[in-house]
């Protein structure tokens, strides 16, 4: 996928790659597109981009982007492959993920880069999110992957690393004992446990939305309809949680090693590089939840949001059934309280036409409505680990699905209680962070 160039980012209107008719049925694209994976190398011989450009004449902003087919090489009359004009003018060094180039492309610096239009023109931004959906759950798939193995590389080195000794209830060490593993430290067994409810909620989120992805393609009328307003719902959630929790969470595996984590001897650094880069590309963050709160939240006059709480209410009701998942159950519905005295907050300014002022906190709603989605999936792993304790029919060890339900105890003790600050923010009347008349940051 070519998307961005050197002055067209995330802000995709601004693309200046234009796109010329000929009268031989294709077209001729000059321009240049930066930061494609896997652009060029030499491992094959021939390249298929998908890119989006300007047909000359077009109109401005997204409405005159469309999509084109352009090989590296085109085929010749004689069947032979041959250059297409398409160069390659750099491969940009990065902080992580070097196991495939990163290319910066060239397109019809010698005016002989032809290009088949695919679909109707003007719709290539439409074309292209087709793909780029899916292409953002891979890469909540990406950053859950390295958050796995993070967690896994660091729950190992806890188990076999020896150090200090565990205080007693006096506040006191006994010198004489011998060196304990660091698992037995209260606070390291926190950043494992923080590791694992990331990484696990992640899965379980990413599980979620590629079930609803299957359905689309297997169900008709409205349980289609229901299933598609879900997945939209969830997309942009399922790329930006994992990528960024999944941060933090590889972030505390590296400090469970201690010095030994920033050292190369050791993988955690590495996965610590190539994450960083999940919550940047196939959209930022930032896009991921101006798509969230602008457009995804207020979808189908807000019956995407229905469908979600209804689900969220579904698995409360369950919980209440289990004596040890009560409280929990409790929990979760006063968050989803909260999440409707927040959008009941942030909706007017939207329906003034404050836009600017309901997108302001974007990121903050991001974080706290993850929060909240990702809670309600632990609990609903609680329910099902619950079910088989009582039945007997466990598939796993009684251990497995004990440590579900402990899981989800520490989400709800460290991660849940965060929605409150975090609402906080977001209905707080104090703006600092939109553009006044006098710059404020120096």
């Amino acid at each position: 996928m070519c998307l961005t160039e050197p002055q067209a980012g995330s802000s995709l209107s601004d693309i200046t790659t234009t796109a010329y008719p000929t009268d031989e049925g294709f077209y001729k694209v000059k321009g240049q597109k930066i930061f494609i994976s896997g652009g060029d190398h030499e491992y094959n011989e021939n390249f298929i981009h998908l890119l989006l450009a300007r047909i000359e004449g077009a109109p401005a902003g997204t409405r005159g982007i469309s999509l084109f087919v352009v090989p590296k090489k085109r085929i010749a009359e004689d069947g032979s492959l041959i250059p297409n004009d398409v160069t390659t003018a750099g491969d940009f060094q990065k902080l992580g993920q070097r196991g495939y180039c990163t290319t910066h492309l060239v397109f019809g610096e010698d005016n002989d880069c032809r290009a088949w239009l695919l679909g109707e023109p003007h719709q290539g931004l439409k074309y292209m999110f087709q793909m780029m959906n899916d292409a953002r759950i891979s890469v909540g798939r990406g950053g859950l992957s390295i958050a796995s193995a993070a967690y896994h590389a660091s729950l190992q080195y806890a188990n076999e690393r020896p150090q200090g000794r565990r205080v007693m209830d006096s506040g006191k060490k006994d010198p004489n004992q011998e060196p304990v593993l660091i698992i037995e430290h209260a606070d390291v067994r926190r950043m494992l446990l923080l590791q694992k409810v990331i990484y696990e909620g992640s899965m379980s989120l990413l599980l979620l939305a590629s079930k609803y992805h299957d359905l689309t393609q297997v169900t008709e009328g409205e349980e289609k309809k229901k299933n598609e307003l879900l997945l939209e719902l969830l997309t942009p959630i399922a790329k930006a949680y994992p990528t960024e929790k999944g941060r933090e969470a590889v972030d505390n595996g590296l400090q469970v090693l201690g010095g030994y984590g920033f050292c190369s001897d050791f993988i955690l650094q590495q996965y610590y590089r190539d994450i960083r880069i999940m919550a940047i590309y196939e959209g930022t963050t930032g896009i991921q939840s101006l798509d969230l709160l602008g457009r995804k939240i207020t979808m189908d006059n807000g019956r995407a949001l229905q469908l979600l709480q209804d689900e969220i209410l579904r698995v409360v009701e369950a919980a209440k059934t289990f004596d040890e998942l009560k409280s929990y159950a409790g929990q979760l519905t006063e968050k989803l309280v909260l999440s409707r005295k927040v959008l009941e907050f942030l909706m007017p300014f939207a329906m003034k036409g404050e836009y600017e002022r309901f997108l302001s906190d974007a990121t903050v709603f991001m974080n706290f409505f993850s929060t909240l989605v990702v809670g309600w999936l632990w609990l609903d792993m609680a329910v099902v680990a619950k079910r088989r304790q009582v039945s007997g029919n466990m598939d796993y060890t009684p251990e497995f699905y004990e440590s579900k339900v402990h899981a989800m105890k520490f989400y709800f003790k460290y991660e849940l209680p965060q929605m409150e600050g975090l609402a906080s923010t977001l209905m707080s009347e104090e703006v600092l962070t939109i553009l006044e008349e006098k710059e404020v940051i120096a």
